[in-house]
């Protein structure tokens, strides 16, 4: 038995991510029910994601050995964030909802964990991720009707999400996986990548959704600086100095820069949303609110939800579980830093890392932090444990 479940793991992996992705949820759902102020999904899509978490986890156990074998001390903050996220829920609102919003969390992070224990290397993770991804596009292109699609002129397309911007930062990840597997992979994968790639760039266009469009330069910016800095390891300092100029510029210019994209300096309403939040993370800003927990009054803004990733973690788990993600970022870090050197990592040090900032650069207006379905936390769970394990070890990339 365990023997063909190890044998067929590839196809389990991808079904755990697929559905884990939430995608079919929100087909399932349809007409979302409203429950403190938040949009809830349906029962069926609930148990569809439930699955994917006994999948992921049982996927674990058939790789226990593996898994011990790779432990890293930022395994141990896992384990650390995700006991004190408990124990947040138990100090914090304890009930049947926020308990249903635990488990959510604790299997999403069980799936990103599950790709890393139960993958050989970056290239296979990559593989995965863009079967997944070309088939949410696909998903979305017979959900949206043709000639939407076909008029340039859509705007504010939400495809099988709630939000258009879920649909652009889908059709995001979709071209920077797309990018990955076309500069790495031959045969099918490349012409496949390079028509998902122009698919889900029209996809991204026709969201409108700007945080999307500026993950791409970011994107871009990160992953050629480290492919430089692997191939000519001097040039870091010069690197260096142009992010810190570009940053500066950004500093002092912003509201110039975001009217230049027809945008104002309230992050369309966001700036309203975390003012109203921060008073209430003020109340317990060391252990937080709990894990799930909602406020007590629901007003206009508190009812649309954080909005930021890092406003959602202070709010749920307080600094004592925002020192714990701090510390992450920074081994995180810290382990790129060893790897982009290394001859014959320069694939895998770029698209983690790459992935890495726009996932730190995303949660600044968009909530993809513990999360409980998607593709975004997994696989920053995954990146963040890959950095240490490469770190840690040279193994046959």
């Amino acid at each position: 038995m365990i023997r063909a479940c190890r044998s067929q793991s590839n196809i389990l992996v991808f079904i755990a991510l697929l559905i884990g992705s939430g995608v079919f949820s929100h087909i399932l759902t349809g007409e979302y029910s409203v429950e403190g102020g938040r949009k809830q999904i349906a029962l069926t899509a609930k148990l569809m994601l439930a699955f994917s978490y006994a999948l992921s986890f049982g996927l674990i156990l058939l790789y226990w050995q593996t898994f011990k074998q790779k432990m890293t001390t930022i395994t141990w903050l896992w384990f650390a964030l995700i006991t004190w996220s408990i124990i947040s829920l138990v100090i914090g609102q304890f009930n049947t909802q926020t308990i249903i919003r635990l488990v959510g969390f604790l299997g999403c992070t069980l799936i990103g964990l599950m790709l890393f224990v139960c993958t050989k290397n970056v290239k296979q993770v990559v593989q995965y991720l863009f079967w997944v991804c070309f088939t949410i596009i696909v998903v979305n292109i017979f959900f949206i009707d043709w000639s939407v699609l076909s008029d340039v002129s859509s705007r504010n397309i939400k495809g099988v999400f709630f939000q258009k911007n879920q649909l652009g930062q889908y059709s995001f990840l979709t071209m920077f996986v797309a990018v990955s597997v076309f500069f790495r992979m031959a045969g099918i994968y490349r012409w496949l990548s390079g028509v998902t790639f122009i698919i889900a760039l029209w996809l991204l266009f026709l969201s409108t959704s700007m945080t999307s469009n500026m993950l791409i330069p970011i994107a871009i910016i990160i992953t050629v600086a480290s492919l430089v800095i692997g191939r000519y390891p001097k040039s870091w300092l010069v690197i260096g100095i142009a992010f810190i100029l570009l940053a500066t510029v950004v500093f002092f210019y912003w509201t110039e820069l975001f009217a230049l994209m027809g945008k104002t300096t309230t992050f369309t309403g966001r700036t309203s949303i975390w003012t109203e939040y921060w008073a209430l993370i003020q109340q317990r800003i060391v252990i937080g609110h709990g894990y799930g927990a909602y406020p007590e009054k629901i007003t206009h803004w508190l009812r649309l939800g954080f909005h930021s990733g890092y406003v959602g973690l202070l709010y749920y788990l307080g600094a004592i579980g925002g020192s714990i993600f701090l510390a992450m970022i920074v081994l995180a870090c810290k382990g790129w830093w060893k790897i982009v050197n290394r001859k014959g990592l320069e694939f895998e040090a770029s698209f983690l890392v790459g992935f890495l900032v726009v996932f730190i650069a995303l949660n600044i207006t968009e909530n993809y932090m513990l999360n409980r379905s998607g593709l975004y936390w997994p696989l920053f769970v995954y990146v963040t444990l890959q950095l240490a394990f490469l770190n840690k070890t040279k193994i046959d990339q």
